[in-house]
């Protein structure tokens, strides 16, 4: 289950050392030599496969981002804390649309249907929510999205990602996390630029921080999400 985890993590994000750790941190617990070996050889043959066929391109396309002053790291605190509410907030209403769906007095046939049928009335408004968002986030990370579609963004993939999952349907939180994460600290970066706008970056950087914010508050995996944002975007200088 380890090595699968981890070639499947590097397969789909194209972040071979982020699915190693994806899977020593979350799957097994474990940072034992004889676990991390054939979890790494694993992740990195998934890797070189996928990137025979389909080329070795990074997920995302990103500005350059730089430390503008010294005044940016508080801000960055503060931006971890959002995301960490944003998390437990995304958590615990993914547990209660479980809950909802499993006392619902239906077929369990049926579920699935409803929870397609909510998700469908948002996504009639907000296509943005629908598949994995990498388009809505590219648009965060070079600023080129309102801040006021941002808002609605964040509330709008997290119900439905919820009515997903909570339905019965089939879906993960890699994903969506980096999608939250992306529209939740443009957001921020947005107010930020606004209030300070000689102290800070752009609102992009703010976004991609964001990102590896909302994915290890979603998954407790800090290292992971940290190395799969720099894979992702083969940028380390973030």
């Amino acid at each position: 289950v380890g090595c699968g985890a981890a070639a499947g993590i590097s397969s789909v994000f194209n972040a071979p050392i982020a699915g190693v750790l994806f899977s020593l941190e979350i799957i097994l617990g474990d940072f034992n030599i004889k676990t991390f070996s054939p979890v790494l050889l694993s992740s990195v043959v998934a890797s070189v496969v996928t990137r025979t066929f389909l080329g070795d391109h990074p997920a995302f396309a990103v500005p350059s981002y730089s430390l503008v002053s010294a005044w940016e790291i508080p801000l960055y605190v503060g931006l971890g804390i959002v995301m960490g509410v944003y998390g437990v907030g995304f958590t615990r209403s993914l547990e209660f649309f479980e809950d909802v769906f499993e006392k619902l007095k239906i077929p369990d046939i049926t579920k699935p249907a409803l929870g397609g049928l909510l998700l469908g009335s948002i996504a009639v408004f907000y296509p943005q929510i629908l598949a994995d968002g990498y388009d809505t986030i590219k648009l965060t990370l070079y600023g080129n999205i309102g801040i006021g579609l941002m808002l609605v963004l964040i509330m709008a993939k997290l119900a439905a990602t919820c009515l997903t999952l909570g339905s019965g349907n089939s879906g993960g939180i890699f994903a969506p996390s980096l999608f939250m994460g992306a529209v939740a600290g443009g957001a921020y970066g947005v107010l930020i630029h606004f209030l300070f706008p000689s102290l800070t970056a752009t609102p992009g950087a703010y976004a991609l921080v964001g990102m590896a914010g909302m994915v290890a508050a979603a998954t407790h995996a800090p290292m992971t999400a940290l190395l799969i944002i720099f894979e992702m975007t083969s940028d380390y200088r973030i």
